[in-house]
């Protein structure tokens, strides 16, 4: 089972990262600027975070294995349309199907895990599913540089093909017994809608960040924010079933967790995607040593997440996460204090092998928290509604870069605005530190003790 919920997985972290290293080459392909690259980035993360919650409902509705195998195939016939995108647009869109099908993916996986391994494992497991995902992110951007050192960046979609046979291929060997809720699947298709353009005018005001757009243009996006905002909350306490489980928010440990996992990912994907415009375009590195640099990153995080796994099974899981978030802010000091014109590659591998070793610290240990806080029967939700959290660490992260970035397609920004992106992310690194005090070491109950919600609380 693990080896087949994390050959799915792997697609989400692996596709990011690997695409990460071709951004600039992307952006002289299609001649585009800063803010128009952007969206490539903005709409696969406003995408995931509104599909996660409703691919984690769909599978606890309608069985885990069913949805799984949906997304994996909708994800493949994406990625081999992406190839031959004409267009950045067209491209857009097909990166926008890829995250529809794979937001199925994560949340799925980590119900199955939830529902089949023992609380006493359950941290050893997910830091091995954590170790999995963490080592594709790693190969990613030198699967990518490698890519691109062959040919095009439309190489890059083919890589996944092999992926997804796998993953059909151990689905097949699965013995997983499905108990959906029901067959009719309940959606709240409306709350999904307001959910997405609250996130995109989140994004657009983000954009906008360096001005240029004007006074009236900004108060529209503002007023559309908040309108899009009270008609979401009012549609999520009208509705029967809500989009998100929001009453998991009522436990102290699931609140806690869900938003520890945004800041540190907010802190991890704005670095992620700020590492490579510095290095190209204040630097003049090539695509090999970006990869390398983020490669740094990422296997620091594949090697800690099985180690930080074992210990939040023997110490708990709010002590492992906590001292991943000092490792992070620590790392993210590091790199504001060195970052200039002529900072060494050694340096800034140092720096970003000390934040991967911080995230796979921490990361790991509150996603397992916060998924074993809510009961059995609606883990697919609980899993969907905490990565939806992620997502948006990732999608303000991405708009904070792209609004600092933006400029026109021939201007190249400073290493004063790379300063400024770095100090942002510091706040975040240190916010985390914070809600990293307030995870739970343990669940209350046992894990024959947990309440489960039936499927006649489900269908209802």
């Amino acid at each position: 089972m693990l080896a087949g919920v994390a050959a799915g997985g792997v697609l989400a972290p692996i596709n990011s990262t690997m695409l990460a290293v071709a951004l600039p080459e992307l952006r002289d392909d299609f001649g585009i600027s800063h803010a128009e690259i952007g969206w490539l980035i903005s709409a696969y993360l406003i995408t995931m975070a509104v599909a996660q919650p409703i691919g984690g409902r769909l599978s606890d509705q309608l069985g885990r294995v069913r949805v799984f195998r949906a997304g994996l195939l909708g994800f493949l016939v994406c990625s081999l349309a992406a190839t031959f995108a004409p267009t950045f647009a067209i491209l857009v869109a097909l990166r926008t199907g890829q995250a529809v099908f794979g937001a199925v993916l994560i949340p799925n996986g980590q119900a199955m895990l939830r529902e089949t391994v023992p609380v006493s494992e359950l941290g050893r497991v997910n830091g091995l599913y954590g170790a999995v995902m963490s080592t594709s992110a790693a190969v990613g951007p030198l699967l990518g540089a490698a890519l691109l050192a062959l040919g095009s960046w439309r190489l890059l979609f083919l890589a996944n093909v092999p992926i997804v046979a796998v993953a059909l291929l151990l689905l097949t060997r699965l013995d997983y017994t499905d108990r959906p809720a029901r067959e009719r699947p309940s959606i709240d298709w409306l709350g999904a809608a307001l959910l997405t353009g609250l996130l995109i005018f989140v994004t657009l005001l983000l954009n906008s960040l360096r001005g240029g757009q004007g006074a009236v243009l900004t108060l529209v996006i503002i007023a559309l924010l908040a309108t899009f905002g009270l008609a979401f909350v009012a549609r999520q306490r009208m509705t029967l079933v809500p989009l998100v489980e929001w009453r998991l928010f009522r436990t102290r440990a699931f609140a806690a967790a869900s938003s520890h996992v945004l800041l540190t990912n907010m802190v991890m994907y704005t670095i992620l995607l700020t590492i490579p415009f510095f290095l190209r375009e204040a630097q003049g590195k090539d695509s090999t040593q970006i990869g390398l640099l983020l490669g740094a990153m990422s296997i620091l995080m594949a090697i800690v997440a099985p180690l930080s796994g074992r210990l939040a099974d023997a110490i708990g899981r709010r002590w492992p996460a906590l001292a991943g978030a000092v490792l992070t802010l620590a790392a993210n000091l590091v790199i504001l204090a060195g970052l200039g014109q002529d900072v060494s590659f050694l340096y800034l591998a140092l720096a970003l092998a000390l934040l991967g070793l911080g995230i796979g610290m921490s990361f790991g240990p509150a996603t397992t928290a916060a998924i074993e806080s809510a009961p059995r029967a609606i883990a697919g939700s609980a899993a969907g509604t905490n990565s939806m959290m992620r997502y948006v660490g990732s999608i303000v992260g991405a708009g904070i870069l792209v609004g600092v970035l933006n400029t026109d397609s021939s201007a190249l920004p400073g290493i004063d605005v790379f300063r400024a992106i770095i100090a942002v992310v510091t706040v975040f690194a240190a916010l985390s530190i914070v809600t990293a005090l307030l995870i739970h070491r343990f669940p209350p109950e046992s894990d024959d003790e947990v309440t489960d919600v039936t499927p006649a609380d489900l269908a209802t």
